[in-house]
């Protein structure tokens, strides 16, 4: 759909070329992946490099709390010790390419980083929150978003908002916009009946609950899952089989409490489920998806309600809409493109067009 600005790809570049660091032509990609995961990163961010790279994944999984008390004193520094640790072990073994993270300055050093670029690996630091969080707190150990360790990065990609890239440019950093991703593997619709007309996964805050029960006084029973509503949170599982019965699954395109919107990876997992995915209007989005015909946005309370009339008793259009936009992210939208991407940025030779 849209190409990636000139702009961007010329900053990275030219940084590059006087680094030395394009990769050039490579039959396999060598990736050291420091992602932890909670609930979707491997499946997305580690599995998305797995079908185009060799990943070693270093998952710290419960060794590190970055809300222990004593965090900043003994947790930090102790993780950054034991990631370059990781890293140089491994580049020993076999020499990476690239080291790509998923970090916040919460978590890790500028110099670590620095460390590590020394070492001859590209690297590459991917966020999902830059909108609201790319500054974060000032801490003892530094500020706690991406402001202070992207600029060590060779190059950061920032997923939420396409004006993130502004703020990566005034940190002195340089930037890559690509949206979430998904992966079909783990959101994949079930053989279940659509017998649910509008479903909202997600947590029970914000303007949420109050959209809800006004949807509900006007004749739309929307069915609510996730934590803070009656149901309860749900497993992986149950999840999908919400999605595969729905015929509507609604969405929020808010920022945390904020009447801010950002792209989020749910606008890309949930489409690919089947079912008309319905949330906020985003410029972003837009981008994305052809609106009305593979997805559908709304920008007002009023808008969202006609519009759930509508396809509330226009159950095939939404479910042929739905199915488009499945399509659609099967063909341009999974992490494995998103990543390809990434390579052909790094200068991988054989790569074709900057699509994202």
């Amino acid at each position: 759909m849209n190409t990636i600005p000139e702009e961007q790809l010329g900053k990275i570049k030219e940084h590059l070329a006087k680094t030395g660091k394009t990769l050039g032509c490579k039959e396999r990609t060598r990736i050291f992946a420091a992602v932890h995961h909670v609930n979707w990163e491997k499946y997305g961010l580690v599995d998305g490099w797995s079908g185009i790279a060799d990943v070693i994944h270093y998952d710290w999984g419960t060794a590190f709390n970055q809300y222990a008390p004593d965090w900043r004193q003994v947790g930090k520094p102790a993780f950054n010790q034991e990631l370059l640790r990781r890293v140089e072990s491994a580049h020993h073994e076999k020499a990476i390419d690239i080291f790509f993270a998923y970090l916040s300055g919460r978590w890790v050093y500028p110099e670590t980083i620095r460390t590590i670029g020394n070492m001859g690996l590209l690297t590459i630091n991917i966020s999902l929150d830059d909108t609201v969080m790319f500054w974060g707190l000032q801490e003892p150990g530094g500020l706690s978003g991406n402001a202070e360790i992207a600029p060590e990065f060779d190059f950061n990609i920032t997923c939420q908002s396409s004006e993130d890239v502004l703020k990566y440019n005034s940190a002195g950093a340089r930037a890559l916009f690509l949206p979430p991703g998904a992966n079909p593997d783990a959101f994949s619709p079930l053989p279940l009946s659509r017998d649910i007309p509008v479903s909202f996964i997600g947590q029970c805050y914000g303007v949420r609950p109050q959209i809800i029960t006004w949807l509900k006084g006007h004749g739309i029973q929307v069915q609510t899952f996730g934590k803070g509503w009656p149901s309860g949170e749900l497993l992986f599982s149950d999840m999908a089989a919400i999605y595969s019965r729905s015929v509507v699954n609604l969405g929020f395109g808010f920022i945390q409490n904020s009447f801010q919107t950002g792209l989020k990876g749910r606008d890309f997992e949930v489409p690919l489920m089947g079912g008309l995915y319905l949330t906020s209007y985003n410029h972003d989005l837009a981008n994305c998806f052809n609106l009305g015909s593979e997805i559908d946005c709304y920008r007002s309370e009023a808008e969202l309600l006609s519009k759930l009339y509508y396809y509330t008793t226009h159950p095939d259009v939404a479910l042929k809409n739905g199915a488009a936009g499945r399509d659609r992210c099967l063909r341009s939208h999974t992490w494995s493109r998103r990543f390809k991407t990434v390579l052909q940025v790094a200068g991988i030779s054989e790569c074709g067009d900057f699509y994202v």
